[in-house]
């Protein structure tokens, strides 16, 4: 084992926050060297508008960006695969955005936990959003992500009017505004960074919502003069509420969200623009942090018309927008996408350096984190659904072509494909790696890669697992890799490691003790055909990281084998279908937005739906959520 140590610059797939300080310096000349800090103000006519600090609030100098928002941060695979710096520099070299939105789920429970069960996971992937946004000189939204999740904190046991993805959890002002003072504190001297301190308000009257912005506005300006933005009710599309009762605040502007298949532009008083065109004339900046459009392409005429309206109406008004969401690498040769590339992004734009922001910040972020490493000594392998079967022995068709090479794993031509098969999982294709050392000397996993998305998983085989527990362990910790079209070194920290919660009555952690081997899966779907993986390593000892406490396992109670339910979703076309569930459980499957389809009580074990189009579902069954993506 050869030893080494390093200073690795911030190319992580996570950022980390230690005491290696410097400023983040830029890699190009984006809009806010040329705009610089975004604010609140009036024209002459007295309309709310946004302004640059280059210029200042003048007739004439309003700041309009376009750009897209990440999905949820909490839903793997279609969130958690775009959180990596490499993607966010393609977003901003291919897609051309001025404005990058990271929504991290604060209370959601999608199978993954959130920022409030997991803050140290989720805190590192907003931190590599922001850092390489920053980095790409374009603005950031930092984004609350939640759905009424506020409401449940303020009217205990009170049923709220609607009821959406976030309406059995629960915030507080306290918890957000401890998450943006931080989030302040390290990246309020930037330029680029706008703080969404709630997505969408769902049953919480303005009142409510203003009480709650006071606290959160009051922590980040202990830190930050930024633009905050502020949720408002009805999932964000009533802004003219706050006309009578605004936030007392020298830069704040108000949330507004629009759906072409679902809301109308028009000039009516039941029209979705009447009230933030209310706000704006009443001199309130309004700022649209989500629109697009779900379950309908845009070649619905219904949903065309009201798109082209909206964006006819952005731009009278010179409203920034980011739409959403980023659920795939690249944008193709489609209807939906060529409406995106010709009418909502950005063209290739050079930009005036106007302000030198770099130079003007000495500001004590992290960039670099000091390991002690060893190199990992083992040997890999690998595994496919055509070799593995599921519980009825059905295999699956999945495919990829071995080409390592001098220590470095290379599997390309990946093809996930369970087409025609009876098999019950998710497609995947794995390289594991079975390690030869005592791995209780490591306090995390380093590795450099390139390629799709994947889970670092902690395997367990099934006679070690069922030596400790008494049962077999087939769901795994792991944690999400995002996406990365160039090199980049990530850092695994395994107190973020947790398994799905599928499988009952064992620890949902990362244990030293259980793990045998170290596998790099590539399951559900793979935004690339290849993963190249070099480098593993064993980090034994960091000198400005706080690595996570992992409880010892063997401390935690746990049941032996006992008969149970295995829930099994599987797609078949636009069929869902569920088996091994339990009697009389109640089920539901909604959109991406939170609303309901579907809903029923399973019988016999098993029961079917069919959704309404191609797309991301989530499905929960009692208490479990499974996310559904049906092609």
């Amino acid at each position: 084992m050869k030893k080494s140590k390093m200073a690795i610059v911030a190319l992580c797939a996570f950022a980390f926050v230690g005491s290696a300080f410097a400023t983040i310096q830029p890699t190009r000349v984006g809009p806010v060297s040329q705009y610089g800090a975004l604010q609140a103000g009036k024209n002459s006519a007295g309309e709310g508008r946004i302004y640059g600090s280059v210029q200042g609030v003048k007739d004439g100098a309003e700041v309009q960006v376009r750009g897209m928002s990440l999905t949820w941060s909490i839903f793997w695979p279609n969130g958690m695969s775009f959180y990596g710096n490499s993607f966010i520099d393609s977003l901003v070299g291919e897609w051309n955005v001025e404005l990058v939105r990271s929504a991290m789920g604060s209370v959601g429970n999608w199978g993954q936990g959130n920022y409030k069960t997991r803050p140290e996971y989720y805190s590192a992937q907003m931190d590599t959003v922001v850092q390489a946004a920053i980095r790409n000189d374009v603005y950031v939204l930092v984004d609350w992500h939640s759905e009424g999740g506020y409401y449940n904190c303020i009217h205990k046991g009170v049923k709220p009017k609607y009821e959406f993805n976030d309406n059995k959890a629960c915030f507080t002002a306290s918890d957000a505004a401890k998450f943006f003072g931080i989030m302040a504190q390290r990246y309020g001297k930037y330029p680029h960074v706008i703080f969404e301190i709630y997505n969408e308000p769902v049953s919480e009257s303005w009142n409510d919502l203003k009480a709650y912005a006071d606290t959160v506005v009051q922590e980040i300006r202990k830190y930050s003069d930024n633009l905050i933005v502020v949720g408002t009710p009805m999932w964000s599309s009533a802004a003219g509420d706050a006309v009578a009762n605004p936030v007392v605040d020298k830069n704040v502007a108000y949330t507004h969200h629009f759906y072409a298949n679902m809301h109308n532009i028009n000039e009516t008083s039941t029209s979705q623009n009447a009230s933030p065109n209310k706000a704006i004339a009443a001199g309130l900046s309004v700022f649209v942090t989500e629109w697009g459009w779900v379950e309908k392409d845009i070649n619905d005429a219904k949903t065309k018309a009201n798109a082209d309206a909206f964006l006819k109406w952005v731009d009278e008004k010179k409203l920034s927008t980011a739409k959403w969401d980023v659920e795939k690498p690249y944008l193709e040769d489609n209807d939906d996408d060529n409406y995106i590339k010709a009418n909502v992004l950005p063209q290739k734009t050079t930009y005036t350096k106007n302000l030198d922001w770099a130079s003007q910040i000495n500001d004590d972020l992290p960039f670099a984190l000091k390991t002690t490493s060893t190199d990992a000594t083992g040997e890999w392998s690998f595994i496919t659904d055509v070799s593995g079967s599921d519980e009825q022995g059905d295999h699956g068709n999945s495919s990829f072509e071995d080409n390592s090479e001098n220590g470095m794993v290379k599997m390309d031509k990946i093809k996930l494909d369970t087409v025609g098969t009876a098999f019950d999982y998710a497609p995947y294709v794995n390289a594991d790696f079975t390690f030869n050392f005592d791995i209780s000397k490591c306090k995390m996993f380093s590795y450099r890669y390139k390629g799709t998305n994947h889970q670092f998983v902690a395997y367990s085989d099934w006679n070690t697992s069922t030596e400790i527990l008494g049962q077999g362990l087939w769901d795994y910790p792991f944690v999400g890799m995002p996406y990365s079209p160039e090199w980049t070194t990530a850092y695994v920290d395994f107190g973020w490691m947790v398994n799905n919660g599928w499988q009952a009555d064992v620890p949902t952690i990362f244990s030293t003790k259980l793990t045998t081997a170290l596998r790099f899966s590539v399951t559900n779907v793979a935004f690339g055909d290849y993963l190249w993986i070099d480098s593993l390593k064993c980090v034994e000892d960091v000198s400005n990281y706080t690595v996570m406490e992992i409880p010892d396992i063997l401390s935690i109670p746990t049941a032996r084998m006992a008969a149970r339910n295995f829930v099994r979703v599987n797609t078949d076309g636009l069929n869902i279908v569920a088996t091994g569930v339990k009697n009389g459980s109640h089920y539901s499957l909604s959109n991406v937005l939170g609303q309901t389809l579907r809903v029923g009580v399973a019988k016999a074990g098993n029961f079917s739906m069919t959704a309404p189009r191609a797309g991301r579902y989530i499905l929960r069954i009692g208490n479990s959520v499974y996310p559904v993506t049906v092609k």
